[in-house]
């Protein structure tokens, strides 16, 4: 994983300095949202390791599948030079560090906070409010519900991490009876 990331790194950074060029954002976004979701079926995992075909037959399949209304030239030479490089099997990391350099642009981060229980509106709305204040950016926070954490939330945002869920406090007592 750590490789295919380091390989598409420089194709993400090409794509995001075009698409910021040409103030395509978010054309570019969902183009290689697209690609990505192509990109990680497995019928289509299996077609892109499948030595017996060629660069041309696999660049020609994600230009059929893509559709003509998203391929411009540029997103056509984009994926002839990730073709002709053998790297379309890095397009969901291309797409991933898309996403992070455009996120970086808009000044957003993302977050995620799992609570024991369904938080309501008013809590949401204070604990967006408080990341957004803690950061100073725009914080895209995806609420999840985990019933093993018993009680409490898990917030995380990049390697940020608070842990105030019943789980850990049980951990930490067990730990602290123990010594």
């Amino acid at each position: 994983m750590a490789e295919l990331i380091t390989i598409a790194r420089p194709y993400a950074e090409a794509a995001f300095s075009y698409a910021k060029e040409q103030n395509a954002l978010q054309s570019w976004s969902d183009v290689l949202a697209d690609l990505a979701a192509i990109s990680e079926n497995e019928d289509m995992t299996k077609f892109l390791a499948n030595p017996s075909h060629s660069k041309e037959q696999k660049l020609d399949m994600f230009l059929s599948l893509l559709g003509a209304a998203s391929v411009t030239d540029a997103v056509k030479n984009f994926l002839i030079a990730l073709a002709e490089q053998g790297r379309l099997s890095a397009l969901s990391f291309v797409s991933k560090l898309f996403e992070e350099l455009k996120a970086a642009e808009e000044k957003r981060i993302k977050a995620s906070i799992a609570s024991a229980m369904e938080l309501n509106d008013e809590q949401k709305s204070k604990l967006s409010a408080a990341l957004n204040s803690k950061f100073g950016v725009d914080v895209d926070v995806e609420y999840t519900t985990d019933s093993a954490l018993i009680a409490g939330v898990r917030i995380k945002v990049g390697d940020w991490v608070v842990e105030n869920t019943a789980v850990t406090q049980i951990q930490k007592l067990g730990a602290a009876i123990a010594h």
